[in-house]
């Protein structure tokens, strides 16, 4: 945290609390002083999976390793950290409401659960889950860290993030971009982390996570040496004191966010620049062409680049820049690299026919195969995130502790475009908000794994793949992870609503509100 950032926010507060004393009585609008911040991060994937190697052995109920399918088989040694919630549907559902290409919908109605436009941008009518939730919970009320592997984009196609009503907020897919921004809170610009001092001393000590009483420590000292009655004295030890207590809140562990923090988990110059492609990045559909083949810059983006995205997002959180974080990675690219060779892109290959049309044969040989190599790919990068917050140590705990890590599908199947039975996981408990180490079926009936594989085979016709099971509104898991970062709702008490509307029509309102209890650790 700069010193000027520090002295106008927390600085200017300080000075005001011996003498107004409603302050004193305040915490933060959305989390309280004291403990870690809780955040959310949402990895976010394309074009579904099949549904019936992903989904664990267990519907509802406790969740050991062995019970994990084989694709979220690198979850195992977190199983213990990991909440599996069965049954919920993404509202608006195609053609149901609006009759729009199911991507579009997807995309623009997932974080919002509001309409789309029918114009061309067919961008969302409303703001989007985690600008609403940075709003309360964020430090300054700042935007979220909204990150992407692959070529920037604004098609619908590839934006999840609103920040209102028709307005997208493009992700960053620079990670020298982020990497910089960050370094600045623990250097001077234009230096060399670890290297070069910083411009002033009290930039110096607050880079190395001293406190802000501390730097003002002889002016408090002859403060407090004024002649004042025993009740001012007292005052003043009740400022100090509420002071410290404000700052464990906002600032990190001392000496947590700086060069050697970012260090420790990879974030260095020359790692960055080797993970941030030169020149432009193409091989996708929507950015710039059907096929990944021999494209460098679009193979380091996804491997390099990813992983140098979330040891940023780690970064941020251990600096305490942003508590609600997304991933992205793009659906319409085509497989080049950790050893999958594809010919098709992954869009293409989870319609079953290698390209845009949807039905018919199922044209590529071995086309569930290669749909499982991305299903386990994008199962260990997710792994990779979670097992990243779980090193860290934070507080009593880890970051993960006080984070909920959520993997979020666009679709359920790619071939069916449903929205309902999502395949959804949560790792960490939000500082112990939600429960850990379970499945818990949320609709209260059977629902089952879908049909992914059960209706294609080589050569064959496209049969059903979707399932029809899983239907509670997901405007209800978000209501619930919105509480569970500590949002408010607006009579100051939990958050009981989010979206327009949770039914399959869009007009209706929110007919089902409040939490999902059976997922809190309490319930």
């Amino acid at each position: 945290m700069k010193r000027r950032v520090f002295l106008k926010g927390v600085g200017g507060a300080a000075l005001a609390v011996p003498f107004l004393s409603s302050l004193a009585e305040q915490e933060s609008k959305a989390q309280s002083a004291g403990a870690p911040p809780k955040r959310l991060v949402i990895f976010f994937t394309h074009n579904g999976c099949l549904t019936d190697r992903w989904f664990p052995t267990v519907e509802d109920g406790a969740l050991p390793a062995s019970a994990l399918s084989s694709t979220l088989q690198p979850l195992a040694p977190y199983a213990s950290k990991l909440l599996l919630p069965r049954g919920f549907r993404s509202m608006n559902g195609y053609a149901v409401g609006q009759t729009i290409d199911p991507h579009d919908q997807a995309m623009g109605s997932k974080l919002t659960c509001a309409k789309i436009t029918e114009d061309s941008n067919r961008y969302a009518t409303a703001a989007s889950l985690d600008h609403v939730i940075a709003k309360q919970i964020n430090p300054g009320g700042t935007t979220p860290l909204v990150l992407s592997v692959g070529a920037a984009s604004t098609k619908i196609k590839e934006i999840l993030s609103f920040s209102g009503p028709n307005t997208a907020f493009p992700a960053n897919v620079n990670p020298q971009t982020v990497y910089n921004q960050l370094t600045g809170l623990f250097k001077a610009s234009g230096s060399t982390p670890g290297t070069a001092p910083v411009t002033t001393a009290g930039d110096y000590k607050v880079a190395r996570g001293a406190s802000a009483i501390d730097l003002v420590k002889a002016d408090l000292t002859r403060f407090q040496a004024l002649k004042m009655s025993q009740a001012d004295k007292t005052r003043v030890q009740d400022w100090l004191d509420l002071l410290r207590t404000t700052e464990t809140g906002i600032m990190n562990t001392p000496s947590s966010c700086s060069a050697d923090a970012a260090k420790a988990i990879g974030a260095t110059d020359d790692a960055v620049k080797a993970a941030s492609p030169a020149g432009a990045i193409s091989g996708g559909a929507f950015a710039g062409g059907n096929s990944a083949a021999g494209n460098t810059n679009l193979a380091t983006s996804f491997t390099l680049g990813g992983d140098m995205m979330m040891n940023l997002m780690a970064l941020s959180m251990i600096c305490d820049t942003n508590r609600m974080l997304m991933l992205l990675y793009p659906g319409y690219v085509t497989f080049n690299w950790d050893g999958i060779m594809h010919t098709h892109d992954h869009h293409g290959l989870s319609h079953r026919t290698g390209d845009f049309s949807v039905g018919g044969s199922c044209k590529v040989a071995g086309v569930l195969d290669m749909i499982q190599d991305i299903d386990t790919w994008y199962a260990k990068k997710y792994a990779k995130l979670v097992g990243l917050l779980d090193s860290i140590s934070e507080g009593s705990g880890k970051l993960l502790d006080s984070t909920a890590t959520m993997w979020l599908p666009e679709l359920s199947d790619g071939a069916a475009h449903n929205l309902n039975n999502l395949p959804i996981v949560i790792a960490g408990s939000a500082g112990g908000y939600l429960k850990q180490g379970v499945a818990v079926n949320v609709e209260g009936k059977s629902i089952g794994l879908g049909n992914s594989t059960k209706t294609c085979v080589d050569g064959g016709d496209i049969g059903n793949t979707g399932s029809f099971g899983g239907n509670l509104p997901i405007n209800k898991l978000y209501v619930t992870l919105m509480n569970a970062v500590g949002c408010k709702g607006a009579d100051g008490g939990k958050v009981t609503t989010f979206g327009d509307f949770d039914g399959t029509g869009t007009t209706g309102g929110i007919t089902n509100p409040g939490e999902v209890t059976k997922l809190l650790a309490a319930g």
